[in-house]
């Protein structure tokens, strides 16, 4: 993986990941299980 991919594949998992918490800390359990998938599918690449 090149650095520059490497670096946004990063930014987008840090971005997930804060979206995730916030869903979890609301309750918004459909919205925590929808960014789990889309995790699930960005990291499965690594």
């Amino acid at each position: 993986m090149a650095m520059p991919q490497r670096d946004d594949t990063i930014e987008a998992i840090k971005r997930l990941d804060a979206l995730l918490e916030y869903a979890v800390m609301h309750g918004d359990e459909a919205e925590a299980e929808r960014i789990r998938e889309e995790l699930r599918k960005l990291t499965e690449d690594i």
